[in-house]
Order: C-alpha cells, then sequence, then structure tokens
C-alpha cells in the first residue's frame, strides 16, 4: 500500500494525460477528476482509470484532443456530440449547457452522445447543486453484451447504469445521490481484484450462472447482480431508455453497439417553482430532523446522502489517499511508457 496526497497524485496523472495528448487544459481536468473520486472515497472511479483510459487512446475510441460540440438544440434541450474526448471534458462541457438553460427557462434538458467514461456522476450534478439548482443524471453504458443480470436472468444483459441526484441545502453540504443500479459498480469489483481481495456473497455470478466471491470470474464471462433485486433490474432498464434510447446513444445488447456513456442531464430551476430560500431552509429542516434520528444498534449516526463522501474527502485530504500496489505499479508503468518519472512523486 502506498499513500500520495492528492496534488501529488494529479500532477502525475495530469503529466500522463499531456503525453498522452491531451490539452494542459484537459488532462488537468481529468486528473482533477479521477482523483477527486479517489478522495471521496469511491476508488472504483478513480485512478484506477488511467490504464483504462489510456487503453482506449491507443485503440482510438478515445481521442485524447477532441472537444464536444453541441449537435442539436431547441430552446432548453440541448444535444451534446462528445466527439470522443474525454467524457469528464464532456460532461462538464454538457452541465454547464445545462446550468445556464436552466437559469433562462426553468430547467433544461441535455444528452451526451459519443461520450467515453465520464467518471463519478455525481460530480456533474454536484455542479448544478453548487449554482442552486437541482440536478439529475442518468447515464448508461458497458461493454457490449451488457455486464449485470436482470433479476431472475444467469446471463449479461445491462450495463451498471448509475443515477445521480444533487440537492442544494441551506447551511451544508448538497445532498448527493450517486450509484449504480447494479448491486455495486463495475470498478469496485476491479479494486477488490487489485488489492486480491475476495467479493462479499451476493454481488456476481460466475461465468455459469453461479455465485461467486472470486473477483475474476466476472472477467472471465461473469455477470453483477441488480441492485435491490427486482427494484434495481427494473430502475436500471429505464436508464438505458433514458440513457441510451432518448439519446440515441443504443445499449450494450444492440448490435453493432460500442462502449459509450449515453447520458441524461436534467436541471431544475429551484425558484421556478418556489422562492429559492424557502426551499433551502425546509431541505435544512428535513436534513436536520433526519439527523436527529436515534442511530440504530450498530450505527454512530444516521448519514445524509453524500455525508460520507464529505466526511472521506476531508480526511483524505490531510491524510493521503491510499493505493494498493497494483494500482501503483499500473500507473508507474504508465508513466514510464512516457518517460516521466513516477518515482518523483512518492
Amino acid at each position: 500500500m502506498i499513500t500520495l496526497f492528492p496534488e501529488t497524485l494529479i500532477q502525475l496523472i495530469s503529466q500522463i494525460f499531456q503525453a498522452a495528448g491531451a490539452s494542459a487544459a484537459d488532462a488537468q481536468q481529468v486528473a482533477v477528476s479521477l482523483v477527486g473520486s479517489n478522495l471521496a472515497g469511491h476508488d472504483s472511479h478513480g485512478v484506477i482509470r488511467v490504464p483504462q483510459y489510456l487503453a482506449a487512446i491507443s485503440q482510438g475510441t478515445l481521442q485524447p484532443a477532441a472537444r464536444p460540440d453541441v449537435a442539436h438544440e431547441m430552446g432548453a434541450i440541448t444535444k451534446v456530440d462528445a466527439r470522443h474526448s474525454f467524457g469528464q471534458v464532456a460532461a462538464r462541457f454538457a452541465m454547464q449547457i445545462s446550468i445556464a438553460k436552466a437559469q433562462q427557462h426553468g430547467l433544461a434538458a441535455t444528452t451526451l452522445i459519443n461520450c467515453n467514461h465520464i467518471g463519478r456522476v455525481g460530480e456533474w450534478v454536484l455542479l448544478a447543486a453548487e449554482q442552486n439548482l437541482i440536478g439529475l443524471a442518468f447515464c448508461n453504458g458497458g461493454t457490449p453484451g451488457g455486464l449485470v443480470a436482470p433479476y431472475g436472468g444467469a446471463g449479461r444483459l445491462l450495463g451498471t447504469n448509475p443515477v445521480a441526484v444533487a440537492v442544494p441545502v441551506a447551511g451544508r453540504p448538497p445532498l448527493l445521490l450517486d450509484y449504480a443500479t447494479s448491486i455495486v459498480a463495475e470498478g469496485k469489483v476491479r479494486v477488490a481484484r487489485n488489492a486480491a481481495k475476495l467479493l462479499p456473497e451476493g454481488w456476481i455470478l460466475d461465468g455459469n450462472g453461479r455465485a461467486s466471491t472470486n473477483p475474476h470470474d466476472l472477467y472471465d464471462g461473469g455477470m453483477l447482480l441488480p441492485a435491490a433485486t427486482y427494484k434495481g433490474y427494473c430502475l436500471s432498464l429505464m436508464v438505458e431508455l433514458l440513457g441510451g434510447v432518448l439519446t440515441g446513444q443504443g445499449t450494450p445488447i444492440f448490435p453493432g453497439y460500442i462502449f459509450k456513456n449515453g447520458v441524461l442531464f436534467l436541471v431544475l430551476n429551484i425558484e421556478a417553482f418556489r422562492p429559492l430560500d424557502d426551499f433551502l431552509q425546509d431541505a435544512a429542516t428535513l436534513c436536520t430532523r433526519t439527523k436527529a434520528i436515534k442511530p440504530a444498534e450498530g450505527f454512530a449516526e444516521v448519514l445524509l446522502p453524500g455525508e460520507l463522501e464529505w466526511k472521506t474527502a476531508e480526511f483524505r485530504r490531510q491524510e493521503g489517499i491510499p493505493l494498493d500496489e497494483t494500482t501503483w505499479s499500473q500507473l508507474v508503468e504508465a508513466a514510464h511508457a512516457y518517460n516521466l518519472p513516477a518515482s518523483d512523486f512518492v
């Protein structure tokens, strides 16, 4: 295990992506996004993704110098073509459009196509909440053929299909819901594999449809299970429709499908519905009363959505970000491939 402070890790990742062909600004943005996921405790969407992105650049499916563009717009609705750029660059571009249009029209809907992995989806809806707007995101995508079994099935069909919602609150950080509709994000299995750990029971089935705790089985024809049994499965299907079919990006089960994120961003302007201060205060009251509930046995407190991430980020800013040896060795290998002295960052 190695521990690095976020600024150091950002510098290393930024230099790697610049060497791979990204502009300094885009490389910095992607690095900040990935390290931000590690800070929040979501290592599944952090720097562990660097080899994945570099492989996509090598294969030509990620164009590091590309820029997203508006493909179509009609009033409050916008379609953004990511043009195979970094997903984080495209997601920020699309959310900034959504914010501006929601401020103008009261609400906005923006879709993303030809978009690479956008990272932690909650990062983008938080941009809206920071402007005292409500942000929602529906994101589909996965390897061709899918990775998640439908409820009651023993075969791959769906992507991990995350949803995210961020809501501003008076006097505290925004509430943030951000999770996959599979029982866990695929990246959490990747983290366990890199750390040579077994999975909890009930996460995956192997390629024969049998329960397994071996993370390698997922990548050998296995499948993730849906969250909350049939509820997660049904929600995942809706994300396929909103993120994949509505946007035109497609879904993993369609012939000729190539892995991309199909994304639908929705932004609501609170002031179009009611006075902003009234909403923020009411939301704060809801949070305060929720936090006042007596904890159940085995729990120290009742946590609000996103609260654990804020606490984890504060701790890791002070103590550093832990990386397992496999993930660190992959970063060192990537740095060496571009003649970067990774040892200078330890």
